[in-house]
């Protein structure tokens, strides 16, 4: 009998302080850019007993199983992702887990004894009542603490943003937390959101405004009272609520509004003394965590060629303007009507999204930088609307800071090197071209479809592409290191050559023009061609003397006709 009676206190014992180490901080979304490395939980021991944690494990939210290892009454033990990081950043040593990741929009997170017990299980979020990205959770630099650690996890009232700053920064953000350590947040709040006081022949407060979702709590301090709001007494209310019938003594009634309206209710004992109020429930303002910004409020540097707007989370609108530079992922950009560009990223993910010039789409990301170039790490993008205009390329003599991202032309440059073509790695290959005064960097892609192209025929040569930045280091300063990247074979336009001595004056009518131009009949057509403004070759007409130019943008152009060994040449306007 004496045996039974020890081992029955022995297993309340045993289960009495095994059941005192609870889950008090988690970090699921830390401000790093791709892969998360400083992920955390935080365990506590808040019993009076050390808690040997042999073959406890995580069995949801992430995978791993204890070792050997015991937490000391008040102690605390971190366990992370990536325990060689949260050592560098944080300077405290963490367990490392075996796999997993907490995820970013919530997941359900269970701690087991060696028994498969279930300890601690509840599933986190990041929205309302949990703290929010608007609170600074959720890649904006705080960890989330539990207010106490007696408090009910399964309740997101009881979880708040960390208060206590670590004095580092990330991405721009500062770090908050207390892995390790006592958390920093106050005292639990209460259930109720609002509490009103029954006493007195009164409500007081009497008329309230809420949010949807929120709890309002009536306390009963004396008398015999009840809370009335049923639509049988007011038909106009949004639904009905109402505590029963009226009772003395110390009494609460909670009731969670989840319509927006109006709402009258009563005493109703008392209710031709006065003793009535109102809850006004109103729809939660929904704070964008994405806020708009054009591309052109982004473009800005320091005198070290950082970005200003380096670690803003925002949404652009823009044009796509070449192809993705990147298997597997993202790499392109998006243009503004007036040529102003900026870089769209993400390492290992399309975001359901297919690059396609010309349509027009919306980016939510955070602005980064990587050797020199500015570009948004996307989070989402959404497509618009297709088929939109591009952008005239501007004209350029030099690559500077202004043009990165745009859409740019160097015009009458040859090849340094021809034999550079082509000699390079699997990720592309970089040739030099000039125009006898300053030399252009152009990166062919591996993406772009002229990476296996031969070499374009021509000498002199008019080159569009997209300025990109890739400086030799991956700290600032940023200088140089700038590259133009043709988007496809046709950005190579070879340019129409006006030093031949057969070059011939050729008349045209109607000049200007809306749909066609007729070649002066005294001319024996053996070709003819047309080349826009840039000298690319827009159209080939052949024997035709009628050239239909109604597909063609508004602008100025030339019509060259070959007549034996003889070229006619004459400029056109198309309206």
């Amino acid at each position: 009998m004496r045996n039974l009676l020890q081992v029955l206190l022995f297993s309340f014992f045993f289960l009495t302080t095994q059941a005192q180490v609870v889950i008090t901080e988690l970090s699921y979304n830390p401000p790093e850019s791709m892969t998360d490395s400083l992920e955390y939980i935080e365990l506590f021991n808040a019993g009076t007993q050390p808690v040997h944690l042999l073959k406890y494990k995580f069995s949801r939210g992430v995978e791993f199983t204890f070792p050997d290892i015991t937490i000391a009454p008040n102690g605390y033990l971190v366990v992370c992702v990536k325990a060689t990081s949260f050592e560098i950043v944080y300077g405290k040593t963490a367990l490392q887990w075996t796999s997993g990741a907490l995820s970013n929009g919530g997941e359900r997170v269970t701690l087991t004894d060696s028994l498969n017990n279930e300890l601690v299980d509840f599933t986190y979020a990041n929205t309302a009542p949990w703290p929010t990205s608007a609170d600074g959770t959720n890649g904006e630099g705080r960890s989330i603490e539990l207010c106490n650690p007696t408090a009910d996890p399964k309740l997101g009232a009881n979880w708040k943003v960390s208060e206590n700053d670590l004095s580092k920064m990330i991405n721009g953000k500062a770090l908050f937390g207390t892995p390790g350590a006592a958390n920093s947040v106050g005292p639990c709040s209460p259930l109720a959101d609002v509490i009103v006081e029954v006493s007195s022949f009164q409500f007081s407060p009497k008329d309230i405004t809420i949010d949807v979702g929120q709890t309002v709590r009536w306390e009963n301090k004396g008398g015999t009272h009840n809370v009335n709001g049923t639509q049988a007494t007011f038909p106009n209310n949004p639904a009905s609520f109402t505590s029963g019938n009226p009772m003395s003594g110390n009494w609460t009634y909670d009731f969670k509004f989840t319509i927006a309206g109006k709402y009258d209710y009563q005493c109703n004992p008392h209710a031709s003394s006065g003793m009535t109020g109102t809850v006004t429930v109103i729809e939660e303002v929904i704070i964008d965590s994405y806020p708009l910004r054009t591309i052109a409020s982004l473009k800005g540097n320091n005198a070290s060629g950082v970005a200003d707007s380096l670690g803003i989370k925002c949404k652009v609108e823009g044009v796509v303007h070449g192809v993705n530079f990147r298997t597997g992922g993202l790499q392109f950009s998006v243009l503004d009507n007036a040529n102003k560009g900026i870089g769209v990223f993400n390492n290992g993910n399309t975001l359901g999204y297919t690059v396609k010039e010309g349509d027009k789409i919306e980016v939510k990301g955070t602005v980064a930088q990587f050797r020199g170039l500015t570009q948004i790490n996307a989070d989402e993008i959404k497509l618009l609307s297709g088929s939109q205009p591009l952008v005239a390329p501007i004209v350029a003599d030099e690559f500077i800071e202004l043009f990165e991202s745009s859409l740019i032309v160097v015009q009458n440059v040859t090849f340094v090197d021809k034999s550079q073509w082509g000699m390079g790695t699997a990720t592309g290959f970089n040739v030099d071209m000039t125009n006898g005064q300053t030399t252009f960097s152009i990166r062919i892609d591996n993406d772009a479809n002229l990476f296996t192209a031969l070499i374009p025929e021509g000498n002199n040569f008019n080159v569009t592409g997209l300025l990109s930045q890739f400086t030799t280091t991956t700290q600032p300063p940023f200088e140089g290191g700038y590259q133009l990247l043709p988007r496809y074979l046709e950005d190579f336009a070879k340019v129409l050559s006006t030093s031949n001595n057969n070059l011939l004056t050729l008349k045209v009518f109607p000049n200007p023009t809306m749909d066609y131009i007729i070649i002066d009949n005294e001319v024996s057509i053996q070709n003819a061609q047309v080349f826009d403004a840039y000298g690319r070759l827009v159209m080939d007409a052949g024997k035709n003397q009628v050239i239909y130019v109604n597909g063609l943008l508004s602008g100025v152009y030339k019509v060259v006709v070959r007549e034996n060994n003889k070229f006619h040449m004459a400029t056109f306007v198309k309206f």
